[in-house]
């Protein structure tokens, strides 16, 4: 039982360091993977992504699996090959259908929606946000669409739809669970929405709620054009035209226009109003770059954060490796401390063989109570794969006969084809005939143990027949009390019967006790053919 403890753990432990060498990998191909979507370099770019699915389609991370081959499908629009970009959304979706995996679906129907975006089908763009956010909020209800609402709300702004980026913005800050970066965001949409009604207490509050945002998570939201518009819009005129020295040549020169008007100084606000003409009729707006430059912008945030994830990671390896040496001795220690116990025992047995023997039935009785236990706290048993009633049952009277009495015989016949199966639960069935045959191996002193297996039409019978003294006429004490003592032995006899009652009744069929055979002792079982519903 030590050894089986040691092993077990020594299984965890192993398993854990291979569980952590796999997520370290996975962390890494996805930084990779975000890196070079930025870049030019498709052949470096698809080797890490197709690398990253590989891993994660072997580890089950479902999720991040179909989110790098969408990210393959929106790489391919960046390059403007809308065609191939679309053929792969296909592929997604129908492999997605066909795995019936919701992540898949909803990893399509995003990276569509981002190839139409680039596309600059707006509309097109729009449709395919929608499904995403609709598929979203009903497969996932407890996560956050934002993702998706943030690009419609793009897509309003772009359109001049204030009404519907303001919508847009207000549904992100109702999601459930919503990413800091998707809620500053918003509150920065309703900040131009508050700034431009000119309402002073509503940007204010917007305004609060971007410092406690920027204080508790870092997010970057307030941006020099929302210092200068609380400037403004707070009457501070010249704080604003000292802030607004920071934006960038055609905002600084548009929100210097503004401020002089409100100040009242026309001759200067119209100044800035005609540079700023000057510099807007000079600025050629190229829709696609800046499409995919947002897009470049979001992949790189995401990939800092992995980087950063990575540095911490490293950071720690060092104490990692010290608690792994750590552990590996205390295991050590562990295996030398059960080496000097076995030996113990061994000793111990040599003196007094008889108390090791009760020692042994003593924890046997332990164990058939623990499944006893086991089986009677059940109401069910899933089903597992199919059961071949005679291979198995010919693998368990091979088994048997190593445990026999010397001259004891262990034979197995059946009535059943070779490849008939059975459905039903596999380990259960392999338990109940492995109680039976150890019964019989241990009472058996001559003669034969007999496994036969028939059909009975809407039932499998499975008989075990020995030589044994039998139960006699004590059957039914036997059968119904916990433990019988026979030749100053103690013999679970009673207790065994109850596990194969417990497991029978949860397989629904039935066992007896066939008290008219009266040359050794026949127990008999059937399990239906087909399941019964639960």
């Amino acid at each position: 039982m030590k050894f089986r403890l040691l092993t077990l753990l020594l299984s965890l432990f192993c398993c854990s360091v291979l569980w952590a060498d796999t997520q370290e990998d996975i962390t890494r191909l996805e930084a990779e993977m975000l890196k070079y979507f930025t870049t030019k370099e498709r052949s470096t770019f698809f080797s890490v992504t197709n690398e990253l699915k590989k891993v994660c389609k072997k580890s089950g991370d479902e999720r991040l699996y179909y989110k790098a081959w969408g990210n393959q499908a929106i790489y391919e629009a960046t390059q403007q090959d809308y065609p191939k970009a679309l053929n792969m959304v296909q592929e997604i979706t129908r492999e997605a259908r066909e795995n019936g995996s919701i992540y898949g679906e909803y990893s399509a129907l995003h990276a569509e929606a981002m190839i139409q975006l680039q596309k600059q089908d707006y509309r097109a763009a729009e449709d395919a946000f929608l499904r995403a956010v609709d598929f979203h909020h009903r497969h996932f209800p407890n996560e956050s669409a934002g993702d998706d609402l943030q690009e419609l709300m793009k897509i309003a702004n772009h359109r001049k739809d204030a009404k519907a980026g303001v919508g847009y913005a207000r549904q992100i800050l109702n999601e459930p669970n919503v990413a800091p970066i998707h809620k500053g965001r918003a509150l920065f949409r309703l900040s131009q929405m508050a700034f431009n009604k000119n309402d002073t207490a509503e940007y204010n509050r917007i305004f609060d709620e971007m410092m406690i945002l920027k204080s508790t998570d870092g997010i970057a939201t307030l941006t020099p054009v929302v210092e200068v518009n609380h400037a403004i819009i707070n009457g501070d005129y010249q704080r604003a035209l000292q802030l607004s020295d920071s934006l960038d040549i055609e905002r600084k020169v548009e929100r210097k226009a503004l401020i002089y008007h409100r100040m009242g100084n026309d001759a200067m606000a119209y100044k800035y109003m005609q540079e700023y003409k000057k510099i807007s009729d000079s600025i050629t707006l190229v829709s696609h770059g800046n499409i995919v430059n947002s897009c470049y912008v979001q992949m790189n945030n995401d990939r800092l954060l992995l980087e950063q994830h990575l540095l911490e990671k490293e950071k720690n390896k060092l104490l990692n490796r010290f608690y792994i040496v750590l552990t590996t001795l205390i295991l050590l220690v562990l295996l030398y401390f059960i080496w000097k116990s076995r030996n113990l025992v061994k000793l111990l047995r040599k003196d007094n063989k008889q108390l090791v023997y009760e020692r042994k039935d003593a924890e046997r009785a332990l164990m058939d109570l623990n499944e006893l236990s086991f089986f009677e706290s059940k109401t069910d048993l899933p089903l597992t794969l199919a059961f071949k009633p005679n291979d198995v049952c010919d693998r368990l009277a091979a088994s048997t006969q190593s445990r026999c009495h010397k001259g004891v015989a262990v034979l197995f016949q059946t009535e059943l084809e070779d490849d008939f199966e059975l459905l039903t639960n596999s380990d259960a069935l392999k338990q109940l005939l492995v109680h039976l045959l150890n019964y019989s191996a241990r009472f058996t002193q001559n003669g034969t143990i007999k496994l036969r297996c028939l059909d009975t039409g809407e039932n499998i019978r499975f008989v075990v027949t020995d030589t044994s003294a039998g139960l006699g006429g004590q059957s039914k004490m036997h059968v119904i009390g916990m433990f019988s003592d026979q030749d100053n032995k103690i013999r679970y006899v009673g207790m065994n019967f109850n596990i194969c009652q417990s497991i029978t009744r949860l397989l629904h069929g039935r066992i007896w006790h066939d008290v008219d055979y009266t040359n050794g002792t026949r127990f008999c079982f059937e399990v239906p053919k087909k399941p019964l519903a639960a």
